[in-house]
Parts: C-alpha cells; structure tokens; sequence
C-alpha cells in the first residue's frame, strides 16, 4: 500500500522570536486563538486516527510533517498530539519545524506521556543567530539526538549571517546536516562568493537557487491539509476540491494540476517522489534528514533518462560526498556507454544486461562477475527464431553467453502469457535455469539467478558495503527488488 507524507499547516500564525525577515514575529495571538488552534490540531489527529482504522481507504499515512506559521512546539498540544500519531499502525515518522525554543526535557515528557515513540520523532531546526548563539543551538541540537531524536538543521542564508553559520555548521554534530534555505525578499542577488560561501556549509544549496519545474505526477503521494481541511498538493498548490473532513482525498480529485511553474521552497520540491529526494532521504523526504548513502545503484531507462541539468549536477555532488555510483539497467554494457557518455566518469561500473554482467572499477583491480546461460540455449533459440520469425541477438563476453533477446516489430509487443509460451518451446531442461522478462518488443532471457538485486548484493559484498547504506532508485518491475532490499517503500513510478 502506498503511504502518503501529509504536510499539516494549523491556524498558529505567531513565534516567540523576532526575527528580521520572518513576518510572523509581528502576530501575537491570545488565549482565545491559541485554544482554536489546538482544537483543530486535535481534530486533525483525531482524523488520522479514524483513518488508519478505516478499510476502505485508497492510500494510508505513513509521514506527517507540521509546518506551522511560527512556532508549534513551544505549545504541550502539539507534542501531545505528534506522540499519538506517533502510535499508529503504519506510520513512519512524525516531525515538526521548529527553532528549538524549547525545554528539551519537558517537551519528551509530553510527547513520551503520549504514548509517543522517540524513534519516530524527526525534527526540522532552524537556526536564527538574531535570536540564539551558534553554541547554545548546536547544544540543544545535541542533547536532543543523545534522548534519540532525529534532526536537521537549517538556516536562512542571509548574506551578512554567513560567519555565524559556517561557525554553527563546525559546532554540530556529524550526525546532523546543515541545510541552507534561499533567503526571500533580498534587495539584490546573492553574489558568486556568497553562492560560494553557502554551497562550501551545504554542498546541495544549488537545489534552493536552480528551481525544479513542477510536475504533478510526482506528488501523488503528499498533500497538504490546512486548520480548515482545505486540500492542497503541497503549501504553494492550488486549493483541491473536497476536504480532508469530507470524504478527504478519496473525493478530491487528488492529482490535480498544480499550476505552479516551479517548485519554489524545499517544501514542494521536497515532498516530490523523484530521483534526488529518493536517493537523498528514502521513503519520507520531508523530514529533511538525508541517510547519507555509501553507494548508489540507478537504473537508465525513465530515471537517469532523459537527462536534466539538475539530475547531472545531483550526481556530481553524491560523488563529491563520496558515495559510489553504480548503473543498475537490462542495457547490454557497451549500450549503456553510448546512452550515458556524458556521466561515464562519475560510475564506477554497475549491474547491466537486467543482472546478468556486474562490473565494480576498483582503485587497485577491476572486479566482474558474468552469469553465464548455456551454450546450447542458443541452438535451441535459433530453432525458434526461423520457425516464429524472431530477431535474436546474442551477448557474449570472451565466449560466455550471458544473454539472449528476442525481438518482434515494434508495433507487435510481447503479451506476456504469449512470451510464456514461447519460453515453453525453448525445453524443460533450458526454462528451469533462466529468467526472462518483456520490455515492449524485447523478450528479455538471462541466467536464473541474475537480476539486479544480485547483481547489487554482489557489488556491496565486493566493497563491504551493507545493504544499509546503499541506496537504489529505478521505475520498473526490474527495479524493485533492488529498491526494497535498499530500504525503499514504493509502489512502481517514475522517479524522475
């Protein structure tokens, strides 16, 4: 089942710190709006609650992300109701942004008293050094992943703070990432030092200055709930129709154009399922805490293709964060070459013709490993091929057969139960050692035991590299076995 990362945005609009360019400062809110406020929180959650007991629900929660207009966790409601989500059968995370105001000990106590489970707990933080020193933020961000929390940090980049927060990002833990977030409303452009500057404390800012184009059929499983239950894809997404306490989103039309040009802010390009939140941060982006992956496995064919300015610039900054790229694609070695030319030289090797021939370039010796078919599948094939009228290609690699693949027309693709039988006709003696599979006109045909879930195991075994610390992106059948043994819960789209 799919789980949907649900983006909540109450009716607080106020904060206990004053800074410069955040408007919230200027809104202070009383006893009367603050107790709306949290009876609307807790009829959200109440919400969730009766949700995830409900059958007939097309697509469950699995993250909830509150994003308030100012400061929530300074208020025991909003802990309270995060450790009660926190319980739900199927929920992945619950976090909140925050600046960490806060006490800490009290605020677990809350959120603990709750039922909640500190594991669960992901917290985004920002930093404002208008507000608190680099020294004391950097202490309360470790006292909190020492009681289990799971954090990042984030900051504004406003030019004239770039001291202080390169001096915060050298007091943080190395558990805990800096990001830095476009400051709005500047009267000129940031300068190429300053561009210079921001990138050397977080290495993916060009994410905040080069906007991604949206694209909708990347967020079909997010949305946006605001105190009223107004619907939205994410927080700058045209209004959707229906209601979160209305039938939700089984009733709202749920992928509807967004209508934006760009993503914006992390927060719509963040929630996106594609390929460098994926890769980045698994199966809930938004949280903003990036697993930091030793080695990444990347399909060819509707994910690393066709290519975008942004997708290149992303894998040359994993490789400057020194995790190992691996192609993981049915194309045949030699045919991944001419398709990928360009980013050749940030791989080094990967699982190819559909985990039949796996390549691992090693600063000392190369590694390869081919799983080979029999020779006399061939002879039987060719059988096939003159009575059928079949295109056969063969691959070889020094006289080792590792695939065979049968082509039809391009306008007559291979139905699948009609690739069964063909398959049949190849003998008992030759199905019981193969795998095949169909891609459009192509009747696919390696080694049993070769896929790319193998071929990433094998790799990781070479470079003793556990599957924890691997990551895998792709947006087909093939793809998924190598997705799910790298942690990604998914349900097959593209991740582009």
């Amino acid at each position: 089942m799919n789980r949907l990362t649900v983006l909540y945005r109450g009716s607080l609009k106020s904060c206990n710190y004053h800074c410069t360019y955040c408007p919230f400062s200027k809104h202070p809110m009383g006893e009367r709006e603050l107790e709306e406020d949290r009876v609307k929180w807790f009829r959200f959650v109440e919400s969730l609650k009766e949700r995830a007991f409900r059958e007939k629900v097309r697509e469950q929660v699995g993250a909830v992300m509150v994003v308030p207009y100012g400061e929530a966790l300074i208020h025991p409601w909003y802990w309270e109701g995060l450790g009660q989500m926190s319980l739900l059968e199927g929920m992945g995370g619950v976090g909140c942004q925050t600046n960490l105001s806060f006490s800490e000990k009290e605020a677990l106590d809350w959120f603990v008293s709750a039922g909640g489970k500190v594991e669960k707990l992901h917290l985004w933080a920002t930093f404002h050094p208008e507000m608190v020193s680099a020294e004391a933020f950097a202490e309360k961000c470790r006292k909190l992943l020492e009681q289990g929390v799971s954090l990042c940090a984030g900051a504004v980049g406003a030019p004239e703070q770039i001291k202080q927060i390169e001096k915060l990002k050298m007091l943080l833990p190395g558990e805990i990432y800096l990001w830095v977030n476009q400051m709005d409303g500047r009267k000129r452009p940031y300068t190429d030092r300053e561009k210079q500057a921001f990138l050397d404390i977080d290495p993916y800012f060009w994410r905040e200055l080069e906007k991604t184009p949206s694209e909708a059929s990347h967020c079909a499983k997010r949305c946006f709930v605001e105190a009223d239950g107004t619907l939205r894809l994410c927080n700058i997404s045209q209004k959707m129709p229906g209601n979160w306490y209305e039938g939700g989103l089984e009733e709202a039309g749920f992928l509807q154009v967004c209508r934006r040009r760009e993503c914006s802010c992390y927060l719509a390009y963040g929630g996106r399922d594609d390929f460098m939140n994926d890769i980045l941060f698994g199966p809930y982006p938004i949280f903003r805490i990036p697993r930091k992956p030793k080695a990444v496995f990347l399909d060819i064919e509707g994910t690393l293709l066709p290519y975008r300015d942004d997708v290149i610039r992303g894998l040359d900054t994993l490789v400057r964060q020194n995790t190992q790229l691996f192609f993981a694609t049915t194309l045949p070695l030699a045919d991944a070459f001419k398709r990928c030319k360009e980013i050749w030289h940030l791989f080094k090797g990967g699982v190819f013709a559909g985990g039949s021939r796996i390549l691992l370039k090693g600063e000392k010796r190369d590694w390869e490993y081919i799983y080979e078919l029999e020779p006399e599948l061939y002879f039987s094939a060719q059988q096939l091929k003159r009575k059928y009228g079949v295109q056969i290609l063969a691959y070889l690699k020094e006289e080792q057969l590792y695939k065979l693949t049968f082509i039809r027309p391009a306008k007559k693709p291979w139905a699948r139960e009609e690739a069964r039988r063909f398959i049949a006709l190849l003998g008992p003696e030759h199905v019981e050692k193969i795998r095949w599979f169909v891609e459009g006109n192509c009747l696919q045909v390696v080694a049993k035991e070769a896929d790319k879930a193998n071929g990433v195991r094998m790799i990781l075994k070479w470079l003793d590299i556990p599957l924890t610390e691997a990551a895998a992106a792709g947006d087909s059948k093939e793809d998924e076995e190598m997705m799910r043994i790298t942690g990604k819960d998914f349900s097959s789209t593209a991740l582009h």
